[in-house]
């Protein structure tokens, strides 16, 4: 038997007992053919890039399971003849490779976004400060050069004006 991956895209008025009822017929369908449902999952109303038979968005839900080639054929027969269904697509994986033990959470997705937009605003607060205090130095520095530059023209201005007002000896 093989590992296979069915992607489903359920009609957007579709409820989640109508998709429940889908997944519940075609596992039942691969019971028979002796083989096991490993995973589902349900992605939810996502929007599609172009209209399919009339509607912009649908429900996306993904079946894993086991079973044999000619449960594939019953199963598409009756997912063929189902109106809710939209699109659908069978994909054969090489290996399953089983979800973590403990998926991330809707609250720990929501946390960690809170705790990077936190993280941003104080990276963006310390680089003002960063930088108001570069400037601050910047303008302490033109000062000092400017007042050693005045300094040093009002030195040699003081000079010729000492030499000038200075008393002539007398001999």
């Amino acid at each position: 038997m093989r590992i296979y991956e069915l992607c489903l895209i359920f009609h957007n008025d579709t409820t989640d007992e109508q998709q429940d009822e889908m997944f519940q017929s075609i596992a039942d369908i691969i019971a028979q053919h002796s083989g096991s449902v490993l995973k589902t999952e349900k992605w939810g109303k996502k929007s599609f890039k172009f209209v399919i038979k009339k509607q912009s968005k649908g429900h996306y839900c993904f079946l894993v399971f086991e079973a044999a080639v000619t449960a594939l054929k019953e199963i598409e027969r009756h997912i063929m003849y189902n109106e809710s269904i939209l699109r659908y697509n069978f994909v054969r994986l090489e290996k399953f490779v089983a979800p973590p033990a403990e998926p991330v959470s809707t609250e720990t997705k929501a946390e960690i976004k809170v705790e990077t937009k936190v993280e941003a605003e104080v990276e963006t607060k310390v680089e003002a400060e960063v930088e108001t205090k570069v400037e601050a130095e910047v303008e302490k520095k033109v000062e000092a050069e400017a007042k050693v530059e005045t300094e040093a023209e009002n030195g040699t201005k003081t000079e010729s004006v000492d030499v000038e007002q200075a008393p002539a000896t007398q001999e």
